[in-house]
């Protein structure tokens, strides 16, 4: 008899063990040492695309950092200060980003795909062009956070949120939310 594990959020085909799935120890030094010697990082190896998939990166403090087409592919973020970061066009499927200070953080374009914001404060952040299928946002607050032009997000995607005020989507969407919880609105 074969038994196979469902989750909803996550296949095993697109999340199964490669021996190259580990971050690169470099890449995670550097951002351990915190925003400064990151970013100076990046600008002196431009052509380098860093790979923080599967780091533990839990409670750090990046406020600024740039990951820009960076490779944090279930990478552990937890509890992070990561306010006004640029995360465009990163590959973030599957990332933890659970109770993140995420304020006015720049999504644009990137693969958000599997990613848990739960809680998070998502403040002002901006998702356009950003892959959203599955991401997960109970709790989160997205005052101000534009999420216009994001694809693959379903309304029920922002039934359970903290706080929405603002929120830049697109009518169709805002109107199911409405309908579905109006608690939101009040």
């Amino acid at each position: 008899m074969r038994f196979t594990y469902f989750c909803p959020r996550l296949r095993f085909s697109d999340y199964h063990w490669r021996w190259d799935a580990v971050a690169d120890s470099e890449h995670v030094s550097k951002v351990q040492e915190g925003t400064a010697a990151w970013n100076r990082w990046r600008e002196e190896e431009p052509d380098v695309i860093p790979d923080l998939g599967w780091a533990n990166l839990n409670g750090i403090n990046l406020d600024g950092a740039v990951f820009a087409k960076s490779a944090l592919k279930l990478a552990f973020c937890k509890g992070c200060s990561m306010v006004g970061a640029d995360f465009s066009e990163a590959n973030m499927r599957g990332v933890n980003l659970e109770g993140c200070d995420l304020r006015g953080a720049v999504f644009r374009s990137a693969n958000l795909e599997g990613a848990h914001m739960l809680g998070a404060d998502l403040t002002g952040a901006d998702f356009a062009g950003a892959n959203l299928k599955l991401a997960n946002f109970d709790g989160a607050v997205l005052r101000d956070a534009n999420l216009r032009g994001a694809k693959k997000l379903r309304a029920s995607q922002l039934f359970h949120l903290k706080e929405l005020g603002n929120l830049n989507v697109s009518d169709e969407i805002l109107e199911k939310v409405k309908t579905q919880s109006p608690h939101l609105f009040e």
